[in-house]
């Protein structure tokens, strides 16, 4: 059967379409891995692009919101629309969706707040949290950052984006526990505990946790609770990517 001309002129334009989107992503990508505003001729340099064809997008990037004018001297930013979807996508992935129930389960078990972080740079960052009304000194909320080097959340992200210097005892504790801990996490005589969550290529994307009091993790935590927490994330690990192997993992100890 022959294909009409309007056929060929489709696939031609939805050619055109998609590539377009594939350079609109990777100026996007730029923009995210850069520390700041990006010119026009580093895009075009990084991307291996002329300076037309980088200006091309971004000016239609900029009338659609998804990227912006820096304020101060040249170059572009993130638009505010991509915080919109950025908010949405963090909230809202599958990831939290698929925890929600079982935050609700570890607080319930343990009698602790439960909360699951996703990496930021430089720490972690609270995107759910199930508080535990008995324990009104504990207030975690979503939009919380939790930093290096106290967080355990924060620590896992670190180490297993193998980021060095590798922080102290992580490694130590996943061999034996499965989990990361760590006491007195903010100077409040408060602690954490932290496993994580992988993606289906291997890459830490979350990790679910308790909050409590440092005085359960010392002289030598509750090894029945560091369990409870390492039994919850791999359900969730389950569901949401199984038969994760990442290469960071060390063996656990018997």
């Amino acid at each position: 059967m022959r294909r009409s001309s309007q056929d060929n002129d489709d696939e031609q334009g939805s050619s055109s379409t998609v590539k377009s989107v594939e350079v609109a992503v990777q100026i996007l990508d730029a923009l995210a891995d850069a520390p700041g505003p990006v010119r026009v001729t580093e895009l075009a340099r990084s991307l291996d692009m002329t300076k037309a064809r980088v200006s091309r997008h971004l000016q239609t990037l900029t009338r659609l919101g998804l990227v912006d004018h820096a304020r101060e001297g040249e170059g572009y930013v993130f638009g505010r629309r991509l915080f919109k979807f950025g908010r949405a996508a963090v909230y809202r992935s599958n990831v939290v969706e698929i925890a929600r129930p079982y935050l609700n389960e570890l607080c319930a078990q343990t009698g602790h707040t439960a909360l699951l972080t996703t990496p930021i740079k430089g720490g972690a960052m609270v995107v759910h949290a199930v508080p535990n009304p008995f324990e009104p000194g504990i207030m975690v909320q979503p939009g919380m950052v939790l930093s290096l080097p106290g967080s355990p959340a924060a620590r896992l992200f670190y180490y297993f984006e193998n980021k060095k210097p590798v922080p102290p005892r992580v490694v130590e504790n996943l061999t034996a526990y499965g989990v990361d801990f760590e006491t007195d996490t903010r100077g409040n005589g408060l602690g954490g505990i932290a496993a994580p969550i992988f993606e289906a290529d291997g890459q830490v994307c979350a990790a679910l946790g308790v909050i409590l009091s440092s005085s359960l993790l010392v002289p030598e935590p509750d090894v029945q609770l560091l369990a409870t927490v390492r039994s919850v994330a791999s359900e969730i690990q389950k569901r949401y990517a199984d038969g994760v192997n990442p290469a960071l993992m060390p063996k656990q100890s018997s």
